[in-house]
């Protein structure tokens, strides 16, 4: 059985049908996938996930598919990001400036699953990323990200899933100081109206949780910024 999780896929797509279908495609290869419309949104994803295939329609509403993808190759992590393009028949790449080239395929609509897949696991081949460990620790702190399932020692844990989410973000990168902001936008999105005092509660669930008898926290307050690990 593999320690890793499995691939993770970044689709840009504005339109919510075409969305739609193209990640319920590869989800049912049992990929990891993110289902973005707009460039924001993808950049905040691509950040956050740290994508190991990036699908991009051509068709983006406010900016090129081209700018789309040097914005996602200066996010931190990802200089060498694979991607797929998706034209639409009729149009050629030319037409937006895309070039095959090294970690970058040109997919021509319609296309089958079959030939999706096919593009996406030779990107996946080129690249030979390094999956994520189904497992991420901090001190005596372990997270199974397979089975959603949270220890400390040998302790199961019970979290749901706003507080596992909170949690997995925060020991992802141990060193960060999270703002309320930040955790809002990770966990529900940035276009939902969330009152920062939720946070606080969610955050508190997670202490008492975890009851540890040394005196730590385990999510400390940073006044006036936010939260980070103890």
């Amino acid at each position: 059985m593999s320690d890793k999780l499995p691939p993770k896929i970044l689709v840009i797509e504005h339109d919510e049908l075409l969305n739609a279908n193209l990640c319920n495609t590869i989800e049912r290869y049992y990929f990891d996938v993110t289902r973005v419309k707009d460039s924001e949104s993808a950049i905040k994803a691509a950040s956050v996930s740290l994508p190991n295939v990036a699908i991009i329609s051509s068709e983006l509403q406010e900016i090129s598919a081209i700018e789309m993808l040097s914005k996602l190759r200066e996010v931190k992590g990802l200089k060498n990001l694979p991607v797929a393009f998706l034209i639409d028949q009729g149009k050629l790449a030319e037409d937006y400036n895309i070039t095959n080239t090294e970690f970058v395929k040109v997919i021509f609509r319609p296309f089958t699953p079959n030939e999706l897949m096919l593009n996406i696991r030779s990107l996946l081949r080129q690249s030979s990323p390094v999956f994520q460990d189904k497992f991420i620790k901090y001190k005596d702190i372990s997270i199974d990200l397979s089975t959603y399932r949270v220890f400390r020692g040998n302790k199961q844990i019970h979290f749901g899933p706003t507080e596992f989410k909170i949690l997995q973000l925060f020991i992802n990168n141990p060193e960060h100081i999270y703002s309320r902001k930040e955790i809002i936008e990770y966990v529900w999105g940035d276009d939902k109206e969330i009152a920062h005092r939720t946070i606080d509660v969610h955050i508190n669930r997670i202490r008492k949780a975890m009851d540890l008898k040394d005196g730590r926290q385990v999510i400390k307050t940073i006044r006036a910024n936010g939260y980070c690990l103890d």
